[in-house]
């Protein structure tokens, strides 16, 4: 869903976003510089976009919103007291827009194909919709009253001027809710994105202006009925143009603002998002320099030395291998993962014919896992160690591992019972004697 300009990387969503986050911008976990929406970058700027925004309304959907406000309009009266009833037809517009500004406001894959909402908008969410209506109404009106009963140029120019911040306040719901301290944080809108904000504040304040001028010139040609109508339907295009304009500013800015985009949210910490990262990004060198300090740690699991020793791999850095054998061996012993640790093991006796681990106990805990797979592995692990590590304080144990795999798997009775003398002579414990006993009277 996001791109990286720098990396020349797309990431995912898991890879920008998580629950422990403190930053709500989508930033690349590479180079940590801003990432930009996939299908988004590639549109270009939004003013060369004008044309399929002011053309939007007039899609089979929303065609019959501009119709209905300009048929309330026509029909009522040319009285002041009316004003309040010819709005009352601009009811669906205001909800398409609202809706429509929530669903441009989520970003997608590829290209994005202008859809609109369908009628069933209407039943819900209200609340944000009036309240991104109520910002409009009133500079719209405010400035009529002024060009009707004070001066057509001051009406002119304080709806210009103020319809600059509508877009600012139409966002601001769109974020942060339907509540009405949200209008505090338009300025954030205006400041963080000013080449887009730029152009929606233009479009809404020109807008304004060339609708004016339309009525202006219509009131001396056309019945006063078919000019209340023709504003209506002025103003119910530029409501719907604006909010699609807005839906795609927020489609683009809405992560770094903070708002939930209906993507789901991942629970892996940053760490593990960035190796995952880099890991694709083919930086197999910095994972591996990452992974070898977790090693050091006590978090470390058998996920981290697997991981290290794949990397390993990758990078054909085998004599590194060879000297962290024993660890990981050790490591994949904790961890039962006997088939990985026997391939382990072959694979360093292949290299070094004859190898075996020095440390007594894992030889033993090693053995006590393979005997049934491989026995003769496991009488390489357990036989001369009172040779080799004769202060061995498991060594009983070792020896009566060893005469019953003797024994049960290879059938040589004579040799285990050597292995029984052994312990039965050199240690004093009454378990591993009893235990001797119970052998020789299983083997008859």
């Amino acid at each position: 869903m996001w791109y990286c300009a720098h990396d020349g990387l797309h990431l995912c969503q898991q890879c920008v976003d998580g629950r422990d986050d403190t930053l709500t911008e989508a930033r690349c976990l590479l180079c940590n510089q801003d990432v930009d929406a996939v299908g988004q970058a590639a549109s270009g700027p939004l003013w060369r976009q004008l044309d399929h925004y002011l053309q939007f309304p007039f899609t089979p959907v929303l065609l019959p919103v501009l119709l209905i406000w300009a048929a309330v309009a026509a029909l009522l009266p040319a009285l002041p007291v009316m004003v309040a009833v010819a709005l009352l037809g601009g009811l669906p517009a205001w909800r398409f827009a609202s809706a429509t500004i929530a669903l441009r406001g989520r970003p997608v894959r590829g290209r994005r194909v202008a859809t609109a909402p369908g009628w069933d908008c209407l039943t819900s969410d209200w609340p944000a919709t009036a309240l991104q209506a109520l910002p409009a109404l009133v500079l719209i009106i405010g400035a009529g009253f002024l060009m009707v009963y004070v001066s057509v140029t001051m009406g002119l120019l304080v709806g210009m001027v103020g319809l600059l911040l509508v877009p600012a306040l139409w966002l601001a719901i769109a974020v942060k809710g339907p509540e009405p301290g949200s209008y505090a944080a338009a300025p954030t809108y205006m400041l963080t994105a000013p080449d887009a904000y730029l152009v929606a504040a233009l479009f809404a304040s020109l807008g304004w202006g060339l609708a004016v001028a339309l009525v202006a010139v219509a009131v001396d040609v056309l019945p006063m009925s078919a000019v209340q109508g023709l504003a209506a339907a002025l103003a119910a295009l530029w409501w719907l143009a604006l909010a699609a304009l807005c839906g795609d500013i927020l489609a683009r800015y809405g992560r770094q603002w903070g708002l939930y985009q209906g993507v789901h949210r991942v629970t892996q910490p940053e760490a593990e998002r960035r190796q995952r990262v880099l890991l694709c990004a083919g930086r197999f060198d910095k994972v591996l320099l990452a992974t070898a300090k977790t090693l050091k740690t006590k978090k470390a699991s058998l996920a981290d030395w697997q991981r290290y020793d794949r990397l390993l791999v990758a990078l054909n850095r085998e004599q590194d291998r060879l000297a962290m054998a024993e660890p990981y061996l050790d490591v994949l012993v904790s961890g039962q993962a006997w088939n990985e640790a026997v391939a382990l093991l072959g694979r360093l006796r292949a290299a070094r014919p004859g190898w075996l681990p020095g440390s007594p106990s894992l030889r033993l805990a090693l053995a006590q896992g393979v005997e049934e797979r491989d026995p003769k592995l496991a009488v390489s692990l357990l036989k001369d160690l009172h040779d080799k590590h004769p202060e061995f304080g498991e060594l009983g144990e070792a020896y009566l591992l060893l005469a019953k795999v003797l024994a049960e798997q290879f059938g040589l009775a004579g040799k285990a019972e050597q292995y029984l003398r052994f312990v039965e002579s050199r240690c004093r414990d009454a378990k591993l004697r009893k235990q001797v006993a119970d052998y020789r009277a299983a083997w008859g």
